[in-house]
């Protein structure tokens, strides 16, 4: 399950059969790679709305949603840009046997607004879902052979 930390969500499931055949050390790092794999896509859609809309001048935030990345600025104000550090990125993976979920968004003191304004992280989900399901299922199917 990939979420942010306003807890929009995306479900992966694995089937029953799959849980039964597949070795438990296996299918826990294929549920990670799946996981994994659908927030960075989340992420890059979202940075990709929010500069398709001009929503920034700086692209500190944007080079902060998900992962540190480095998106030039637009730099219409003159004021340049801020370079994002990894403590301006939320990026929280927790695994049990049972559930791999990853928390994802930017931790920058003005993305709530963003967020509340423009509704970014939310939109860029429904973008991504398609893409999303697609690069979970095949990591799935990558980690545990069945390419």
């Amino acid at each position: 399950m990939a979420k942010n930390k306003d807890k929009f969500k995306f479900d992966i499931s694995i089937s029953q059969d799959l849980y039964e055949w597949a070795d438990p050390d296996k299918l826990q790092e294929a549920r990670k790679a799946a996981v994994e794999a659908a927030g960075m896509v989340w992420s890059d859609e979202t940075k990709e709305l929010t500069r398709r809309e001009d929503h920034i001048d700086t692209s500190f935030y944007v080079n902060s949603i998900g992962y540190v990345s480095t998106i030039p600025e637009r730099n219409k104000s003159g004021q340049g840009g801020k370079e994002a550090t990894e403590a301006d990125v939320i990026y929280n993976l927790e695994e049990s046997m049972n559930e791999t979920s990853l928390k994802i968004g930017s931790a920058v003191p003005y993305a709530a607004a963003l967020e509340k304004r423009f509704g970014l992280m939310a939109r860029g989900l429904d973008i991504a879902k398609p893409r999303m399901q697609r690069v979970s299922d095949y990591q799935i199917k990558k980690k545990l052979g069945l390419l």
